[in-house]
């Protein structure tokens, strides 16, 4: 038997001596780096949802009033932009999108804000998963699609039904999935035309975006630049500096993504905290068996890979356990309005930064077990 093939019978003869111990150990850092994963999830599905409908907007370039500050807050521009936007070289496509906020009237006579978006014609910056009806009906006079998700909020229920939308009577044409919204104000979705027909205070020519496809052998930077050259009066953003700018809104500049923040570097300090403890104590109910090993002559060194060999053992099926109930949760909320969602490169961070974690707390024990008398074990 090899030194490494001893190290690690004798790390998990250890560890399997008291199986229930055991058993608890792996339980409590599955739950703690669950309880860790879950925070960052919840920052991760709230970023997404911040950023969604211009993620998938299709477009490359957006065009929009100097100084606007986030996507759900835009200012009107004439629609002639669009003209403009897809007479710039490199551009192969440009639309409109029009964004206010209205007066929706529930059934139970409570009024509700909402978002509505007015969609051109080839309906860019909608929905993008339909579960029924057909977004296509938009574009017939004073209909409307709303998500799944939206319909206890606003009373309605089937596609056909009437409700009331800034005085004047709306028709549901559809309901949509996956677009949510973190706001108490769901999102509503119509044509330009009506939406105009909805209000009072706009022009007729009003939008609020121009959405811009470029050529696919185009760098977006050299379109934006060159679009924002030939335009004068607006800001052309790529689609990652769109979403870039909106997320960060609404995390910086309010409350509610700061708190968001705070709770998940809570809830990833608390995981780590737990996780070292219980690595530090579990060497810690162990420390006559170092004694011993030291007293009958095994090098620091060898003692060292057994705790560090220990602690990965401990850690990796921890995290296992945990990731496994972590994509349970992350089923469990997609319908929610703030799902828990990750990336490859959030959850290998995640598991890399964990693992760090449970080697640290192995450190402090691997310091106790160094400060041993081999000697104190006869007594």
């Amino acid at each position: 038997m090899n030194i490494s093939s001893a190290i690690a019978s004798v790390s998990s003869q250890m560890l399997f001596h008291k199986r229930l111990r055991f058993v608890m150990t792996i339980i409590g850092i599955a739950l703690a780096f669950f309880l860790a994963a879950a925070q960052i999830g919840l920052l991760v599905g709230w970023v997404n949802t911040n950023s969604a409908i211009i993620r998938h907007a299709g477009a490359d370039i957006w065009v929009m009033a100097n100084n606007t500050r986030t996507f759900d807050f835009g200012t009107p521009i004439p629609r002639h932009r669009v003209q403009q936007v897809s007479s710039v070289k490199g551009v192969t496509w440009a639309e409109g999108m029009f964004i206010t906020w209205v007066s929706w009237l529930h059934p139970e006579g409570k009024r509700i804000t909402v978002e509505m978006i007015g969609l051109d014609s080839s309906n860019a910056g909608g929905p993008w998963q339909m579960v029924e009806g057909d977004l296509e009906s938009t574009h017939f006079p004073d209909t409307v699609v709303v998500d799944e998700l939206a319909k206890d909020a606003l009373g309605i229920n089937n596609v056909g039904d009437e409700a009331e939308m800034q005085g004047k009577q709306v028709f549901v044409g559809g309901f949509s999935r996956g677009v949510r919204t973190f706001t108490a104000a769901p999102f509503v979705f119509t044509s330009i035309d009506n939406a105009l027909n909805f209000l009072g205070n706009y022009e007729d020519d009003d939008i609020t975006y121009v959405l811009a496809r470029i050529d696919p052998k185009s760098e977006s930077a050299t379109i934006r630049d060159r679009i924002a050259k030939e335009i004068s009066s607006v800001e052309v953003l790529t689609t990652e500096e769109f979403a870039e700018r909106s997320v960060k809104y609404w995390m910086l500049e309010t409350g509610v993504g700061i708190t968001v923040i705070i709770t998940a570097s809570l809830g990833l300090l608390v995981g780590v905290v737990i996780m070292s403890q219980t690595l530090f104590s579990i060497t810690q109910d162990h420390i006559g068996n170092y004694a011993t090993l030291l007293a009958l002559g095994f090098h620091q060194k060898t003692l060292r890979r057994i705790i560090l060999m220990q602690s990965l053992i401990l850690g990796g099926l921890g995290i296992i356990i945990g990731s496994i109930l972590f994509l349970f949760a992350c089923q469990a909320t997609a319908l929610s309005p703030i799902p828990l969602e990750t990336t490859p490169l959030v959850s290998a961070g995640l598991v890399i930064f964990s693992l760090l974690c449970c080697i640290a707390g192995s450190w402090f024990s691997i310091r106790a077990v160094f400060k041993l008398d081999p000697v104190s074990v006869f007594h």
